[in-house]
């Protein structure tokens, strides 16, 4: 999404057209700037029989829909008396032209909500108009609305899609929680009907485009939780579920918690429009419906306010799912549950939209059966908004929803009316409502309080449309307002039943009340002929189900009813048992909930009073205090919370969650993980006597961050250990704002924070020793600053300032490379969904990332080893040089040639199924001796993959004295493994995140000794890992900058482009044969040859006959379900060669040469081996357990179980390189070089950190 240069000036008369308006005035002619013609109302032909004109007397213009017209007594259109009706200004925001989901969601948008803000009485109605024009704010004042300057601070920063008034906090004050392009933003009551942007406070974090709102007490413990919908995200494969379901913690705080709700997606994507909370089994719990596009609608049961389950069945078939209301409509006690689609005449679209569905609760139990047919509301349109509603206060429930989309413009919105026995008859047009415009969320509600229901209709880009109820048929009606208790004050979730002569209704108190639409809590009733109703009873939404009642109620006017206060107190406890009501003093025994995977129980805490036994104990007992009380069972994504591990390394782990949880971006991360292990660092180093800080007290980048001791802290270990967690935690913070799973990362860092009782309140800061949170404020802060001036363009997302890829895009799923111009330079790709790493979706045409990163500002490189080079106006910084790779025409052009061709052949040892068996163990690889120098050598080296000329093994574990156990396994198995290991790190923390985990993993080695170099004295877990953290941080931070500067200057090919270019030009080995090109590629029996008539490749007309075929792995298209299925390896069409990746991602979306894999991995093995004091991991070995059947992600495998093992760092460094080419994503000339300026980072990288252990670094 592009911001448009145009801002409108908010809050001053001309804002928007209707900013003119005076309240309660008529449109005059003039009004506005944008050259419209307006119409006078004085032109219309008006008497004392006709003050209002009708349709044949309106003039067509833009604001036809919204002018008061009156045509049969039923519903007047009331938008241009009530000052709804006015022209919107231009766009705010603006959509990105090539994206057409955002275009859509733009075309999608329109919402209202209505309640009052300022407890004043007077309701306020928030109108978005989608389309990304500014939404406005009104307040219904003695018959009209008045608009409120400036929204009363609601300001949404990107394009609204709608908004809605909830009462997060149970202050009795409704906040509005806005729902946007870019996610959702929380603005805060101030107690004065005035907002406040709180999203930081409220942890509501989302980082894509967010529909509609539900809200409910879904675990009754009395505040309101909240459930949110995302349309047209990639489904985030490698993630569990995120940002729909978020839990309350009574203080306007929420947490995550949408793994337990088990949304599926359909056609790979996120297709949810509507969700509804409603108690669909009237167990007291508030179950959710979920209307989704493509097929998407499901049904999930609360189960006792823990998880939800999916009780979808057979019956709810509805395509595309969109709008919802929920009711009970046949007035049998429970609700049933409608949901607008799509209809469109068989004839021109066959079965592809076949309209609304109306589900009927057949058993009370939330079993629906489809009786869309039988009551006759199939054939909608293109239907949005929704509502049931008595609109002629027969005590039967009617039902409307608007319609439109770009396809279907000029749909007419329908009215049902019910007909007391379950049918429906359309109405719409005989009741007075024309509506043709494109209708989004819809609200019905008595607006004017004369007892008949009102229709308020979203118009995407433009005003909305009012619809008055001026039936003046002598029914009658009841209206129920609810006073819940404080934190659910407006009683959402409440049951109220009237009975009557005329039978008996049930309406649930809904927030969230339809697509985009959030409307009043308050319950009508018609009631037909009754003048009285015999009693109202209330089942409120608390634990105890607590009930109200009052008998004999006159009609035709609002009750109100207050929930009454409970002596009996509970405990709620979220993800654990022990939950129940209780006396004070009550000792209750809780019990945590297994841990999500790669999470450990941290600890309990309290939302209230009381005191736990043990608080960090997964079993526990908790003595209940006076009241009502929340406790949480929390969770860390670490390895341990036990004494072994420092705080260093809970922070450490914590990031390293964090980075799984952002964009896999590999320079990014490796700055991260370098300025976050230096900011821990710095804090620890800053109340020692010896070492040297980094940023603290010193000058990076152009930047001074002042430091000034003062008095010594009076427990240096406690106060070290508080300071670099404040650290820690604000520089996690900032560095993941954007990420797109900020909600978890947060929750993180905030549940930590806890766990070691730190105030995460305090954010004051400090240059001193004597307040150890301020200095870690203040380090965190430092890195901030410093890091929007070190040269990453932190400030912009890291993007590039001026490189642009010279070649066209690749679209893989089609044959050969037509778009490429340059043989030598990358090319981005075109994908139908990329989905990086780390599972997040993203551009299908990902950028370049870090072209330009060789001029960010390192850790040791030295300038001496700097190399500028200019393109383009563009100068690229080049640490370590090596030299140009092989290019396409020259002298190299056959190393070139054979490099890629490794890649291609090399494919074809990815099939578990053939009978190649390899010992994996130390005893047959590892132990190379030297990298190959020159050509000839590289063909040795790389001949068959397992180089056993280069490969030496070891005879002996030096820690055992013993011969290594070899370990027989398939190659296809193996090589397949390798590539998926080693791609991000086996849960995708990067390759410089990775290698974190390794060194975590040799210190909880019971064998390391924990001496720096081997040597002196034995350091405390707290130095040790502060000290490690900064080594290999530093290393792989320069690893980084080395390497992309590398890859942004020369700027070089991958394999899918060059082998896929090369097929396109033929074969270049025989001259005399057809296909002849010097660029092509070059034949090799058994792996590369022409496919001549006859083949199985050839077509059907032979059409193929001549091009180059490759014995290699067929690809993802046969791969339909990766749980079962192998593609294999087998001849295919050189022209759609895949690398062994994922079909949404494919490569790497930058340069290829050199390979940061090799960079990283040697740099990290250098350092290692110097921080332990030797080559071998401790005892000699460490290994990795594969399951079989279970550790690939996009095929199944391997078919084995093994384990990968390594005896040295360094020889898991080179598997590590080697891996890139198995998985097509690097050929041998890009490895090398890389393994060769790792080693050089490594080393330079680990005597820098030494000098400021020594304290002898100098300026």
């Amino acid at each position: 999404m592009h911001r448009q240069h145009l801002i409108p000036t908010r809050g001053k008369p001309q804002r928007l057209n209707l900013w003119c308006l005076a309240p309660m005035l008529w449109l005059v002619q003039g009004c506005g700037g944008f050259g419209e013609t307006w119409i006078n109302t004085d032109d219309v032909e008006q008497s004392e029989d006709n003050p209002i004109a009708t349709v044949d007397q309106i003039v067509s213009d833009e604001l036809s829909h919204c002018r008061d017209r009156r045509e049969n007594g039923f519903f007047t259109s009331a938008g241009e008396s009530l000052g709804l009706c006015y022209q919107t200004d231009e766009a705010v925001y603006v959509f990105d032209e090539t994206n057409t989901t955002e275009r859509d969601l733009f075309d999608f948008s329109g919402g209202l909500a209505y309640a009052d803000i300022d407890n004043n009485g007077s309701p306020e109605l928030y109108v978005t108009h989608g389309g990304g024009i500014s939404s406005a704010l009104f307040s219904y004042e003695g018959g009209g609305f008045v608009l409120l300057e400036g929204n009363r601070g609601i300001s949404p920063s990107s394009a609204e899609f709608g908004g809605y008034f909830i009462d997060l906090n149970g202050d009795s004050w409704v906040d509005f929680v806005s729902v946007q392009l870019d996610g959702v933003e929380v603005f805060m009551n101030q107690g004065n009907g005035f907002f406040e942007e709180s999203t930081e406070a409220s942890r509501v974090f989302h980082d894509r485009a967010t529909l509609s709102v539900a809200a409910s007490d879904i675990d009754r413990d009395g505040d309101v939780d909240l459930a949110f919908a995302h349309w047209g995200t990639g489904w985030r494969t490698e993630k569990p579920l995120s940002e729909y379901l978020w839990i309350n913690d009574g203080s306007g705080v929420f947490r995550d918690r949408s793994p337990h709700l088990p949304l599926v997606p359909t056609e790979g994507s996120e297709n949810a429009f509507t969700p509804t909370f409603a108690d669909i089994d009237s167990d007291g719990y508030p179950d959710l419906l979920m209307a989704g596009d493509f097929g998407s609608s499901q049904v999930f049961r609360n189960v006792e306010g823990r998880w939800f389950e999916d009780i979808t069945n057979e019956h709810i078939t509805d395509k595309n799912g969109m709008g919802a209301a929920v009711a009970d409509f046949d007035r049998d006690g429970d609700l049933d549950w409608f949901v607008s689609s799509i209809w469109g005449h068989p004839d021109l679209y066959g079965d592809l939209y076949d309209g609304n569905r109306l589900y009927r609760n057949s058993d009370g139990e939330g079993t629906y059966e489809d009786v869309t047919s039988v009551a006759n509301v199939r054939y909608g349109g293109w239907g949005w908004g929704s509502c049931f509603a008595d609109f002629d206060n027969d005590g039967w429930l009617d039902l409307f929803h608007t319609n439109g989309s770009a396809l279907f413009t000029k749909d007419k919105s329908v009215l049902y009316l019910g007909n007391q026995h379950g049918t429906f008859i359309e109405s719409a047009e005989q009741l007075g409502i024309h509506h043709t415009e494109q209708g989004r969320g819809v609200l019905c509600l008595d607006y004017n309080d004369d007892g008949k229901v009102d229709i308020l209709i979203a118009n995407n880009r433009k005003s909305p449309t009012v619809y008055r109820n001026d039936n003046d048929n002598e029914n009658h009606f009841l209206k129920v307002k609810l006073i819940g208790l404080s934190g659910n004050a407006q009683a959402i979730g409440a049951r109220i039943t009237v009975t009557s002569q005329n039978g008996t209704q049930t309406h649930e108190v809904q927030l969230g009340t339809g697509y985009l639409a959030q409307g009043p809590t308050i319950a009508h009733f018609g009631l037909g002929g009754d003048e009285s109703v015999e009693s109202v009873d209330v089942i409120w939404p608390d634990r105890f189900r607590s009930t109200s009642s009052i008998e004999s109620v006159s009609a035709n006017q609002t009750i109100v009813l207050e929930q009454p206060v409970r002596e009996e107190i509970f405990l709620n406890v979220v993800d654990g048992a022990g939950a129940g009501i209780y006396e004070s003093t009550d000792r209750i025994f809780l019990e945590a909930e297994v841990p999500p995977d790669g999470y450990v129980f941290s600890h309990w805490t309290s939302n209230g009073d009381g005191v736990f036994d043990d608080w960090k104990s997964e079993q526990t007992y908790f003595t209940m205090p006076a009241g009502s009380v929340t406790v949480t069972a929390n969770y860390l994504p670490v390895t341990s919370t036990g004494p072994d591990s420092s705080v260093a390394r809970l922070w450490n782990e914590v990031l390293l969650e964090s980075i799984r949880n952002d964009y896999a971006r590999p320079t990014v991360h490796a700055r991260n993980l370098f300025h976050i292990s230096a900011a821990m660092y710095d804090a620890w180093a800053a109340f020692g006597s010896t070492e040297a800080t980094w940023l603290l007290g010193s000058s990076q980048a152009g930047y001074t961050c002042k430091f000034s001791k003062g008095a010594t802290a009076t427990d240096i270990d406690e106060s070290r250990q508080e300071a670099l967690s404040f650290a820690a935690y604000r520089l996690i913070l900032h560095r993941f704002s954007r990420s797109p799973s900020r909600g978890t990362i947060v929750r993180d860092a905030d549940v930590l924070m806890s766990f070691l009782g730190n105030d995460k309140s305090l954010t004051n800061e400090g240059a001193t020793l004597d307040d150890p949170a301020a200095l870690g404020n203040h380090i965190a802060s430092c890195y901030t600053r410093m890091g929007m001036i070190d040269g990453a363009n932190e400030s912009y997302d890291y993007e590039n300032a001026k490189y642009r890829p010279v070649n066209g895009a690749l679209r893989p799923e089609e044959p050969g490379n037509p778009n490429i111009v340059d043989l030598n330079r990358w090319q981005p790709l075109s994908l139908v969904e990329f989905i990086d790493q780390s599972g997040n979706p993203s551009s299908s045409e990902p950028a370049f990332i870090g072209a330009e990163w060789g001029s960010v500002l390192s850790f040791a490189l030295d300038e001496n080893d700097l190399t500028l080079f200019e393109r383009d106006g563009q100068e690229y910084w080049v640490y370590h040089d090596p030299g140009e790779p092989p290019f396409i025409h020259g002298s190299r052009i056959d190393e070139y040639r054979w490099g890629f061709e490794r890649v291609a052949v090399w494919s074809s040892q990815l099939d578990p199924s053939d009978d190649v068996q390899v010992d994996i163990s130390p005893s047959s690889i590892g132990n190379i001796s030297a990298y190959p120098e020159t050509f000839d050598e590289y063909q040795t080296f790389y001949k068959d993959g397992l180089s056993p000329d280069f490969n030496l093994g070891y005879e002996v574990n030096p820690s055992t004295g013993l011969s290594y156990t070899p370990q027989l396994v398939k190659r296809g198995d193996f090589t397949r493994v390798l590539a998926e290991f080693w791609a991000d790190g086996p849960d995708s923390e990067t390759p410089p995140g990775h290698w974190f985990v390794i060194l975590n993993s040799v210190t909880d080695h019971p064998e390391l000794s924990k001496r720096l170099g081997g040597t002196g004295p034995e350091l405390d877990k707290l130095e040790w890992d502060v000290k490690a953290y900064f080594s290999l941080g530093g290393a792989m931070h320069d690893a980084a900058i080395a390497a992309w500067g590398v890859k942004g200057w020369y700027d070089y090919i991958r394999p899918i482009s060059a082998i896929r270019a090369m097929s396109d030009r033929g074969q270049s080995s025989d001259p005399d044969q057809v296909s002849y090109s010097t660029t092509g590629l070059g034949l090799q029996d058994g792996f590369i040859e022409l496919i001549d008539s006859g083949d199985p490749l050839a077509g059907e007309s032979e059409e193929h006959v001549g091009k180059i075929k490759l014995y290699a792995w067929r690809g993802p298209d046969y791969v339909k379900d990766s749980r079962i299925d192998v593609a294999g390896v087998g001849w295919i069409r050189a022209e759609n060669w895949w690398p062994y990746q994922r079909p949404s991602f494919v490569t790497p979306p930058f340069a290829g040469y050199v390979s940061g894999h090799s960079t990283y991995s040697s740099a990290a093995a250098e350092v290692l081996t110097r921080l332990t004091g030797s080559e071998y991991f401790p005892g000699g070995m460490s290994s990795f357990d594969i399951p079989a059947d279970e550790f690939l992600k996009f095929e199944r495998g391997p078919s084995g179980p093994m384990v990968l093992q390594w005896a040295k760092y360094k020889d898991a460094a080179d598997q590590c390189s080697l891996s890139r080419i198995w998985g097509g994503i690097h050929p041998p000339h890009d490895d090398i070089p890389g393994r060769i300026i790792g080693r050089k980072v490594g080393v330079d990288a680990f005597e820098e950190a030494e000098l400021y252990f020594a304290g002898s670094v100098s300026d």
